[in-house]
């Protein structure tokens, strides 16, 4: 049974990384305009603040594979959930803008990142007859960041003020550090078979004619593309699951930052238009794992699920301009939320599939690296 002790905690690991990003990110969000009142700045800078930190998060991702293979992924991700609760902790004390820039940009940012490409990476690497429900599991913590977070991060605003709003966000993130200890190391029933390498007497009489400084180069450029797995980008499988993730994230980053002002230039108010966006998150967490039943059981594959997932996120889209009413609307958002979510999670299905367990840590830690969806979903929308 892949859903035992070590599994469970495997998937609330990658669950925690998933509700902890979110938890912070429409946390800042939601604090945004106090922020900018209590700091004297303005909401660009904060802004900029927030997304520096989600640049960060996405090109720490690439150290992962360098950082498992030198400590293991146990104590990586025991000390990226400490340093990433450390960040949270001191952000309640800020005094300007850069205190804050630091403390997500330099702590949290990159902890996060590692944390949730290691987490997916051990998914994918115990899980196999259940790895779409494990996904869908671990993609839940999302949907329910964005169903939760908002209206919990306006009470503690309004009860205990900024600051404490801050500290009881960094007691939420703190929950990474035992749901990263939870999860045990499962050693190999075997050990690997060493062997002696034969060296090759040419070549070394080659080398050894070469010149110091050429040597080092080669050197050094064997351990970088060892270590960060560059040959996964000569891949054309790699690119074909990377364009799709690059183009959920597009939509999906859009829809979290424009559509409650799309929904007020139709003649919603803010409170409705709120209420409507909760039909996306409950939406979001249906679709999590809605494909897992029929992935699983090998009744559809992650292949044709996605095909459908992105014909249905598409047609959401074409039928907006045309919805002006408010169950109308209800329904359309719901129907982004479902399959948006299925989307992601396919990704995830698709990936292990592609390109196999053992390169789950460099292909999530690339696909990360590439931020450009955040800057092309935050600027070309708006």
């Amino acid at each position: 049974m892949e859903f035992n002790s070590n599994g469970c905690f495997i998937a609330l690991m990658a669950f925690m990384s998933h509700f902890i990003s979110g938890c912070i990110a429409k946390g800042i969000g939601v604090l945004l305009p106090t922020l900018r009142d209590q700091l004297v700045t303005h909401t660009w800078i904060i802004g900029i603040v927030g997304a520096l930190m989600g640049v960060a998060s996405d090109v720490a991702g690439l150290s992962t594979l360098p950082l498992e293979n030198l400590f293991g992924y146990r104590r990586v991700t025991i000390s990226c959930s400490i340093v990433g609760s450390f960040g949270m902790i001191l952000l309640p004390s800020v005094t300007n803008p850069v205190h804050i820039a630091l403390a997500l940009a330099v702590l949290v940012g990159p902890s996060l990142g590692i944390f949730t490409v290691l987490g997916k990476a051990l998914v994918g690497r115990h899980f196999s007859k259940q790895y779409a429900l494990a996904c869908g599991v671990a993609y839940a913590g999302q949907a329910l960041s964005l169903l939760a977070v908002a209206p919990m991060t306006q009470v503690f605003l309004d009860t205990y003020g900024w600051r404490g709003a801050m500290l009881l966000i960094a007691g939420i993130c703190i929950h990474m550090v035992p749901s990263a200890i939870a999860v045990k190391v499962i050693k190999a029933e075997y050990d690997p078979i060493s062997y002696t390498k034969i060296t090759n007497t040419d070549q070394e009489y080659q080398e050894r004619s070469e010149g110091a400084v050429t040597l080092c180069i080669k050197a050094f450029s064997r351990i970088i593309r060892k270590n960060l797995d560059l040959t996964i980008l000569l891949e054309f499988n790699f690119w074909i699951v990377a364009t799709c993730r690059f183009s959920v994230s597009c939509v999906f980053t859009t829809w979290l930052l424009y559509f409650v002002p799309h929904l007020q230039v139709k003649g919603f108010s803010p409170q409705v238009a709120a209420s409507i966006c909760s039909a996306g998150a409950v939406g979001s967490l249906i679709g999590s794992i809605i494909w897992s039943p029929f992935v699983d059981r090998g009744l559809i594959t992650s292949t044709s699920g996605m095909v459908l997932s992105s014909l249905a996120l598409t047609l959401s889209f074409v039928l907006d301009p045309w919805v002006t009413d408010f169950i109308s609307c209800l329904a359309v958002t719901l129907a982004f939320g479902v399959f948006a979510s299925s989307v992601y999670t396919l990704v995830d299905v698709m990936t292990k599939e592609i390109l196999g367990k053992e390169r789950l840590v460099s292909a999530f830690g690339w696909m990360r690296a590439f931020f450009l969806p955040r800057l092309i979903a935050g600027f070309v929308p708006g």
